[in-house]
């Protein structure tokens, strides 16, 4: 159990890492779709090393299917997250979508079965709380000091979708962690690049984007891996597993990046957004509670 929440903890640790590739890729307002594009790639590339490496079979019709769904619902995720980081900062934006960790932990609930408690039931109504506290304390100036309709569509989009790349993790079989990665960010590139193509045939040659694209994938790629060791070893001891890693891996993430945006972005954060910080957080500490 141990080794399992500190795989966890460094998965969250890795993640805020993460979200501070994304508030770059968005305040510089990079192209999405080169960001996307040249991230996904590099993730794909360091993924089919690792399963060379590891001298896995290639062909796994089942991880295949898995890859898809996740790269289906990760480009859209990832479009509508970069175009709300163009709005507001990392302590409004990172926040509201790593709160739906909510989302996973009542797909634990119903579906693998694990408890629900008062306890889990306070938890997702101060994510609720804290959302609504965040959305209001973080205004557009650009929209004259009301939330843009843009950002507000764009960060439920992503809120909602957030959950689903993680759930699937819990059905890669062990050891195939590699090959998942290789399948899914393989497929979400051949699912972006035509679409590149046919909108913009040209990349922009910006050292500053590959950068931090290759930032997000070797970070993103590191978290998907630590993210499943973890929901493997907790599974040995625990039949709380869900309940147990998404609050770490989705939750932690939240002061771990907002404390990378104030530390090395410079950003400010008012005292409501940091009401719905810590509510935000409150919630996820009822909702890692198994039992």
């Amino acid at each position: 159990m141990i080794e399992g929440v500190a795989l966890a903890v460094a998965a969250a640790v890795v993640y805020g890492f993460l979200g501070i590739s994304f508030e770059i890729a968005g305040k510089q307002r990079y192209k999405i779709w080169d960001v996307i594009l040249v991230k996904q790639f590099t993730g794909f590339l360091i993924g089919i090393a690792c399963t060379a490496l590891l001298h896995l079979s290639l062909w796994n019709s089942a991880l295949i299917w898995l890859g898809f769904i996740g790269a289906v619902s990760y480009v859209i995720t990832l479009s509508a997250y970069l175009v709300a980081s163009r709005e507001k900062n990392i302590a409004t934006n990172w926040t509201v979508v790593n709160l739906s960790v909510v989302v996973p932990i009542l797909i634990s609930i119903f579906w693998f079965g694990d408890n629900f408690t008062p306890l889990k039931a306070a938890g997702v109504v101060l994510t609720l709380i804290s959302i609504v506290l965040i959305g209001r304390g973080m205004r557009s100036p650009a929209a004259g000091g009301v939330t843009s309709s843009r950002w507000l569509a764009s960060i439920t989009i992503a809120f909602l979708l957030n959950g689903v790349l993680v759930i699937l993790f819990r059905f890669v079989p062990e050891g195939y962690g590699a090959l998942f990665t290789a399948y899914f960010y393989g497929i979400s590139f051949l699912l972006v690049l035509p679409y590149k193509l046919i909108r913009d045939r040209t990349i922009e040659a910006n050292k500053g984007l590959f950068a931090v694209s290759v930032m997000g994938a070797a970070t993103h790629w590191s978290g998907i891996m630590l993210t499943m060791l973890a929901l493997s070893q907790v599974s040995k001891t625990s039949a709380q597993t869900g309940v147990i890693v998404y609050p770490i891996t989705n939750g932690l993430v939240i002061p771990v990046g907002v404390i990378l945006g104030i530390v090395i972005l410079r950003q400010h954060i008012t005292r409501r957004t940091g009401v719905g910080v810590a509510l935000g957080m409150c919630a996820l500490l009822c909702l890692f509670f198994p039992s």
